[in-house]
């Protein structure tokens, strides 16, 4: 299997820094039509009669990326969750062709991409989008994500970012366990899916709760390379300066993108400034708030199929769930912040995240109604929840809203007994759902909550259209 980034070197580089693609993830997805070895030596033999037109040699030697969806378009006649039923079919894939020379890393059950420029499954949009997938009552599309994801972990011990080859230094937000969990329920034979997929969960909670993710007690987001990104090379090398002074620098900038908010206040020194992000000096509630839901679900798990080590996760959940709400927590504010590792202090930032202990019950109650009250005041918008109630200019902060933490909040609020807040969050995401679809015929990756009326903004990219997590969230709370 030949990889892009990691078989064409010099060409690879030439390319990125060109100018001539306005995304960059443009030229790591396509597929290599020749052997790289072909293609290197063609490469060195047209540099050699001087400049090479780098258009044109793509195009002899690449197959770009097929656009999203080629040939659908939405129906006027349908209405927003026929709309959503009637594209499932567009965002699914086959099994991958191992064969392919791309940097597609091949998954080999079928599966449900992203949408827009990610022709790719991604790991935590895959929760979210299964949501929507289990309420359309196509259970073999969530279990073939499952042993997608399954079959990743027992290849590289985790669940990639994303399913391209240069993601393979990192994961994502650990959502496996809910999805067995909600897949197990769905299909009626829990004790029969939690022993299946036993091992893979162990191996993933094994990944995460040891170092250099796990450190110092609690969870941080992390990447093993400390390059600039492959699929924003250009990008990155802009931040050198950086770099060159913070020998760090690259491993942050990849350890948000892990925390899948890439980028957002919760990681900066100075919320106007990307270049002072310093994720893996944070411990994020989000993350630990996950992992407490993985160990309860793995205490349940052993004690159906391995009774011997069901006691070690129940007390490393209860764990958990005792430094969540002492260490997170900030009496002053009145609700749960990230922590700085080195400084061993709460950061100020006031987001969607704080969230997350209420979702998998490590808050206590006292602790969730001040989290309710603080997350009315200060995140709920006009048209949804915000990620932060911030402007920093990153896309996962004010004013945009998005699906994933829309979810979370909710189920976390109702948990408690908050139903009037979870209603009105809900009832305020759907309508902007609906408001937009019926504008653009569109669902889209993230959208204004201060303003529906404008586009979701900040970012790298351009604001994108399909959209798998957006799909499954609607669908969800639609029928909830």
């Amino acid at each position: 299997m030949e990889f892009i980034d990691q078989s064409l070197s010099d060409l690879f580089v030439d390319l990125h820094l060109s100018g001539l693609w306005p995304d960059g993830k443009a030229i790591s997805d396509a597929e290599m039509l020749f052997p790289a070895e072909y293609i290197m030596a063609s490469y060195a033999a047209q540099k050699a009669r001087g400049p090479v037109d780098l258009e044109a040699f793509h195009r002899a030697h690449f197959r770009p990326l097929e656009a999203d969806a080629p040939g659908y378009h939405t129906d006027p006649a349908h209405g927003p969750r026929d709309h959503l039923e009637a594209l499932w079919p567009w965002l699914m894939r086959p099994a991958d062709d191992p064969s392919i020379r791309s940097t597609r890393v091949p998954m080999p059950f079928p599966y449900v991409v992203v949408g827009g420029r990610f022709q790719e499954a991604y790991y935590w949009d895959s929760y979210f989008t299964q949501l929507g997938l289990l309420r359309s009552g196509r259970l073999q599309a969530a279990r073939d994500m499952l042993d997608n994801f399954a079959h990743a972990i027992g290849r590289f011990g985790f669940v990639p970012n994303g399913f391209r080859s240069y993601y393979l230094t990192r994961s994502q937000p650990p959502f496996f366990w809910a999805m067995v969990q909600d897949y197990a329920a769905a299909s009626g034979e829990e004790a029969a899916v939690l022993a299946h997929y036993l091992p893979a969960l162990e191996a993933e909670h094994a990944f995460f709760a040891s170092p250099p993710r796990h450190h110092l007690g609690l969870a941080r987001y992390w990447d093993a390379s400390d390059g600039p990104r492959i699929e924003m090379y250009a990008t990155d090398l802009e931040w050198h300066d950086h770099a060159a002074a913070r020998p760090g620098f690259y491993r942050d900038l990849r350890a948000a993108c892990e925390s899948g908010w890439d980028f957002s206040s919760r990681w900066l020194a100075d919320p106007s400034d990307l270049g002072t992000i310093r994720t893996t000096d944070i411990w994020p509630v989000d993350l630990n708030a996950l992992l407490l839901g993985h160990e309860t679900l793995l205490a349940r798990a052993a004690a159906l199929h391995a009774p011997e080590r069901a006691e070690g996760y129940a007390a490393a959940a209860q764990a958990r769930a005792a430094a969540i709400r002492d260490r997170f927590w900030n009496a002053q504010t009145g609700f749960f912040h990230d922590r700085l590792i080195g400084a061993d202090a709460l950061t100020p930032v006031v987001s969607a995240a704080g969230l997350f202990p209420l979702w998998t019950g490590a808050a206590s109650p006292e602790q969730a109604a001040s989290a309710a009250a603080v997350a009315e005041a200060r995140l709920l918008a006009p048209d949804g929840l915000l990620s932060t109630d911030l402007r920093s200019g990153q896309q996962w902060d004010s004013p945009n809203g998005w699906a994933p933490l829309q979810w979370v909040a909710v189920q976390g609020l109702r948990r408690y007994g908050h139903h009037a807040l979870a209603g009105e969050i809900r009832r305020r995401w759907l309508a902007t759902c609906e408001a937009v679809f019926r504008e653009t015929g569109k669902f889209v990756e993230k959208y204004n909550v201060l303003d529906r009326n404008q586009p979701g903004g900040g970012g790298e990219y351009a604001l994108q259209d399909g959209f798998g997590w957006t799909n499954g969230v609607y669908l969800d709370l639609l029928q909830d």
